[in-house]
């Protein structure tokens, strides 16, 4: 039986806002953080049940992992998180590869928990993930890239029509001094206003669900957004007054140096069903109602907006797991110029491909990025 955690509650809180208290972690070290971690997850508790409309493939070839259990750690309950590996689960594909339990746990303490070596694989933020590498000297590793792209949205309410019209508006982009924040003050500059003089931005927590309903509720004027929130905004009479997607390898996978080195045959299978996943939810006319069940059935909570949305989630995804190191470098600038990141923190010394590269070939995709690049 191919088995998997299912979230106790239904699940659609997005990412943005989940990297800062990431990043006080990071400061204060992450070592003496993993036993904090380790009791936060024997409290919560992690369901293991049977993976919704499983089918276990046959005539498996190429990578065969080692190990019949994988431990993954995700910090963002988002259903375009974690859509990948569920959608590589329930279709057989890790059943394909020799492994038969996935096991996941969701937790802004993902890094803790790979050093504290409770968690096989975790998905987070690069920066998060870069820097607690550097910080920590660990040997924690990048071994693939989720997100290739990102969504930059200002939200409006009803009654703001053009970028005159935020002249004295509050305006959230999250945390002040969080890199949405930074994001939203670099729109209204572009918008021609004075991020310092013409609006005020102010902190808000718990997500851009939240800050959706702050702009509902006209509390807000404007504030970071993302696509699936458009259908809620304009049908209060809100829109969104700026929207652009940008390349940006924000978001990836890692795993421990020394777990690799003792299971890179499940590394590299992992990867393969995984990246499978990927090809699959990217067929958006002919998958997209299945991938929405599939992640229906792990008890995520998919209203019709999110659901409208798909077509621009699954356009952030790195289609072979793969970046552009040129882009990679201009994201590694932006962290140390908004103080999240040391200078000397070198982003190459912390990423290791070569699992990618070994589910790449075994698939037939084109290595990328190419290893002369690193």
């Amino acid at each position: 039986m191919v088995t998997s955690s299912q979230p106790s509650t239904p699940r659609n809180e997005p990412d943005d806002d989940f990297w800062v208290t990431r990043r006080n972690f990071i400061r204060i070290g992450g070592m003496g953080a993993a036993a904090a971690f380790l009791a936060a997850c024997g409290a919560n508790g992690t369901t293991t049940t049977a993976a919704p409309g499983t089918t276990a493939a046959s005539g498996a070839t190429g990578p065969m992992s080692n190990l019949a259990s994988i431990t993954i750690g995700d910090g963002n309950p988002n259903f375009a998180s974690e859509w990948t590996y569920h959608t590589a689960l329930s279709k057989g594909w890790l059943t394909e590869v020799g492994i038969t339990e996935q096991k996941v746990i969701v937790t802004e303490e993902y890094v803790a928990g790979l050093i504290g070596k409770s968690l096989d694989i975790v998905r987070g933020d690069t920066d998060t993930l870069i820097g607690a590498a550097a910080a920590s000297q660990s040997g924690l590793k990048m071994i693939s890239f989720h997100n290739e792209a990102e969504w930059q949205i200002m939200g409006v309410r009803a009654g703001i029509e053009t970028a005159e019209d935020l002249k004295g508006a509050k305006i959230s982009g999250g945390d002040i001094g969080s890199r949405n924040d930074f994001i939203q003050r670099r729109i209204v500059a572009e918008l021609g206003l004075d991020p310092d003089t013409d609006v005020e931005f102010v902190p808000t927590s718990g997500g851009s669900d939240s800050r959706l309903q702050a702009l509902l509720a006209g509390s807000l004027d404007a504030a970071s957004v993302f696509p699936r929130h458009r259908g809620a905004l304009e049908g209060a009479g809100g829109k969104f007054l700026y929207e652009v997607s940008v390349p940006n390898p924000q978001e990836g996978y890692a795993a421990m140096e020394d777990w690799l080195a003792a299971n890179g045959d499940a590394a590299t299978a992992w990867l393969t069903a995984e990246l499978r996943g990927r090809q699959y939810i990217l067929d958006v006319d002919k998958n997209k109602d299945e991938v929405v069940e599939i992640m229906k059935g792990y008890g995520f909570d998919l209203p019709q907006d999110f659901i409208d949305a798909y077509a621009d989630e699954a356009g952030d995804l790195s289609v072979d797991g793969g970046f552009n190191p040129v882009q990679l470098d201009t994201l590694m600038d932006e962290f140390k110029l908004l103080g999240f990141m040391d200078e000397s923190v070198e982003w190459r010394d912390h990423v290791d491909m070569t699992y990618l590269w070994a589910a790449q070939d075994a698939l037939g995709i084109p290595r990328r990025p190419d290893p002369s690049e690193l």
